[in-house]
């Protein structure tokens, strides 16, 4: 039973629970691609893009005298609460919104369309030139105060966490025979 959970493939399993529980997988979803692709934008220096430290961020905008360990530690959480909320956001509106095929392409699809074009540009537009950078002048997504790097940053940042999003919250057609399976059949099959 190499990679199967009573008798299911793995993924198959997970996406049925992400089918029979789509707020609990929206959730589960927002936390860990989140988590993941903020950690990529703390890393982004590495391919020569500037960092994008969104808790950074956000929590010295919460708190601007604050040290730098209570503005992380404020703007993780916020940040963090911000990935689960955009991801039930996408779960119950926009992903029923996106059209009824549910294959694992068309969700990461529907993810990274939800996360680069919305999310990437209501940051780009909104959060950075109006919020982390204030009366700067920064321009959209920052193109006058880091050039076209900043603004690619921003927009790859989003296109990373609807990947994340997508491979996650992933979701069976309602029709799917795999959502007739009950408790006990998937325990005969073990």
């Amino acid at each position: 039973m190499n990679n199967q959970l009573g008798g299911l493939n793995a993924g198959r399993s997970w996406r049925i629970w992400v089918t029979k529980h789509p707020i609990g997988a929206a959730v589960w979803a927002g936390v860990i691609a989140g988590q993941l692709t903020t950690l990529w934008g703390i890393w982004f220096p590495g391919v020569g893009l500037p960092a994008l430290d969104w808790p950074q961020a956000t929590g010295a905008t919460i708190d601007a005298k604050g040290s730098f360990v209570v503005q992380f530690v404020m703007g993780e959480f916020f940040h963090g609460l911000d990935c689960i909320i955009f991801a039930l956001l996408f779960a119950l509106f926009f992903f029923p919104m996106m059209g009824k095929v549910v294959t694992p392409a068309m969700n990461m699809a529907k993810a990274c369309i939800f996360s680069t074009i919305l999310l990437g540009t209501i940051s780009a537009a909104f959060l950075v030139p109006y919020i982390y950078f204030k009366g700067f002048g920064v321009g959209f997504g920052g193109v006058h105060y880091g050039g076209w790097k900043l603004v690619f940053a921003v927009y790859a940042w989003h296109l990373l966490y609807g990947v994340n999003l997508g491979a996650l919250y992933n979701p069976l057609a309602l029709d799917d025979p795999a959502l007739k399976i009950g408790r006990a059949s998937c325990r005969e099959r073990v």
